[in-house]
Formats: C-alpha cells, sequence, structure tokens
C-alpha cells in the first residue's frame, strides 16, 4: 500500500489540481498490464490527455521510479550494480522531468482493492473500460461521465472529484476482481471490422481525450451558470 507521505502529498496534489481548473479530474490506473511497452504508451497517453496521477496495483516487473536520472552513469563499473539498481527506472523519459518536478504523480499500490479503496475515500469514482453489458458509451459522455459528480456506483460518497479509468489486460480484458472493484464501466463503439479490440494504450487515449473535453465543457457550462443566477 502506497505510504502514509504519499497519500497525504496526493490528496494534496488532487486538491490543487481541482482547484485550479474547477473540473473534475481523470486518473489512469494501471494494473493487470502485461506488456512493458503498452504500460509506458498508457502513461505518455494518460499524461498527454490530462491525467496528473497514475496510480498503480501490482505490476513489480515494471520499474516506476520516475526520478531515476535521464542519463544514466555507467562510468564506474565497479561502483554501481547497487546505484544502477536504484536508479533503474522504465518510465518513459520524456515524463521523468514531469514527475521530478511535481507536475505528475505515480502513486504504487501492492493490492488493487487498497487501491480502489483509497480512491473512494477521495471521492474519485472507478470505471472500467470493457466490453459488458452494462457498459456505457464513451460517445454519449453526458451519460457516461455524470458519476464524476457524484452518486451512483459502489461508492457511497458524493461530490466525487473525478474519474479514475482502469483498463483490462492486452490478451483477457478485465478480470474479475477488477470488474467487481469498479462503480461502472465505458465502451468505445467500432464501425467497422478491422479489429476485435483496440490496443489497450489507444482505448485508454480514447476514452480521456472524450473525458478530459467533457469535463472542461460542463465545467465551462456550470460557471455560465453560476454567472447567470449572480446577475440576474
Amino acid at each position: 500500500m502506497a505510504t502514509r507521505t504519499a497519500q497525504e502529498k496526493e490528496t494534496a496534489h488532487t486538491s490543487r489540481s481541482a482547484g485550479n481548473t474547477g473540473a473534475p479530474e481523470p486518473y489512469l490506473i494501471i494494473s493487470n498490464i502485461s506488456k512493458k511497452p503498452n504500460i509506458k504508451s498508457l502513461m505518455k497517453n494518460a499524461v498527454a490527455f490530462g491525467v496528473k496521477t497514475i496510480y498503480v496495483a501490482g505490476q513489480k516487473k515494471f520499474h516506476f521510479n520516475g526520478r531515476a536520472s535521464v542519463e544514466s552513469s555507467s562510468s564506474h563499473h565497479h561502483q554501481d550494480e547497487q546505484k544502477e539498481e536504484k536508479e533503474k527506472s522504465d518510465v518513459p523519459t520524456v515524463l521523468r522531468p514531469m514527475i521530478q518536478s511535481g507536475q505528475v504523480q505515480i502513486i504504487q499500490y501492492d493490492k488493487l482493492q487498497d487501491c480502489i479503496e483509497h480512491l473512494h475515500t477521495l471521492g474519485i469514482k472507478v470505471m472500467g473500460v470493457e466490453i459488458d453489458p452494462s457498459a456505457l458509451d464513451v460517445e454519449d459522455t453526458d451519460k457516461c461521465f455524470e458519476c464524476a459528480g457524484g452518486g451512483g456506483g459502489n461508492s457511497s460518497s458524493r461530490g466525487a472529484s473525478g474519474i479514475a479509468f482502469m483498463m483490462g489486460n492486452e490478451g483477457t480484458g478485465m478480470n474479475q476482481k477488477q470488474m467487481s472493484l469498479c462503480d461502472g464501466f465505458v465502451k468505445i463503439s467500432q464501425y467497422g471490422g478491422g479489429t476485435a479490440s483496440l490496443n489497450v494504450s489507444v482505448a485508454a487515449a480514447i476514452v480521456l481525450q472524450r473525458f478530459y473535453a467533457w469535463s472542461r465543457k460542463s465545467s465551462s457550462k456550470a460557471d455560465h451558470k453560476v454567472e447567470k443566477e449572480v446577475t440576474s
């Protein structure tokens, strides 16, 4: 589970993020992803579409050390298998300065359930990106993302500050444990027969872009409504 210090920093970071825009924030949960290139692409796409905090559950084979040097110092060989191990990182190089400056956070948990329980205490809903009978189409953004404003789902907390999106495994999709912990599901409709399923990072990019555009538009509408009420 994440340390107390990490959680405190995360809560402050979440509050600042929400306060800066007044709009619900997007988050990404990385769990049960098999391939390193897909994890790297997920991280880059998430940050490209407004994610400031990435949650990780498990994924022990991937080094999420975003504070490792961008350049590796292997001049003194004898010195530093230990240092090299400490500084080892699979985080995309382009993201490391953003992590080092605090623009982006990676919060790691051993267990997915602990991660999601903590998200619920922050008022963040969890949506699985999965083809399921109950899944809402990402095209219908208002219906799909309205839980970002509170109510519904497995969590009883209201006034949610955003949605954390969780992807399924590249080959098998979401497992039963993942699905049982979600507050709802979102799907991406296809209009041709090109592929049975999209690459996991491509699917994440589509959903996150739709959410980010919706949240800013929805926040702008709410501000306009308040302004109108004040002036009338």
